[in-house]
């Protein structure tokens, strides 16, 4: 049913995992547990360029797969680039079925979200850490 494409990217997941809370990370989640499908993308952006991308799903193999390839294409694109990343890019590459196509816009949503994240959390000259009270 998947293309060897999905299968690779579940067997041998990259970019499984959280990135510590700071100033310079951003988080996007879409979709839901309750629907069955949900991801949450974490971005850590530094002069303007994605310098590491990180993520986690609970889905099926499209959504892992999906979700994969997103922050992989993330990683080292600049802000201004990432927009390239489309859920027709994803459906396109990794072959998914039209039934799982959503999965792809799930992923992209989730990463449009943490870089709006990070891109709204305030900076303190140049420090990448936040105080808390």
């Amino acid at each position: 049913m998947y293309s060897t494409a999905v299968l690779e990217r579940v067997r041998n997941p990259q970019r499984v995992g959280v990135l510590p809370d700071a100033a310079d990370v951003g988080t996007g989640e879409a979709g839901s547990l309750d629907a069955g499908t949900w991801a949450r993308v974490q971005v850590r952006v530094q002069d303007g360029r994605i310098t590491d991308a990180r993520f986690k799903v609970f889905g099926c193999s499209a959504a892992i797969a999906a979700t994969g390839l997103v922050v992989e294409r993330l990683e080292g694109a600049t802000v201004a680039d990432a927009g390239l990343v489309t859920a027709d890019r994803v459906v396109q590459e990794l072959a998914l079925p039209d039934e799982r196509a959503h999965v792809a816009t799930l992923a992209v949503d989730a990463a449009r979200r943490a870089l709006q994240d990070v891109q709204q959390k305030p900076r303190m000259h140049g420090c990448a850490e936040t105080v808390e009270g």
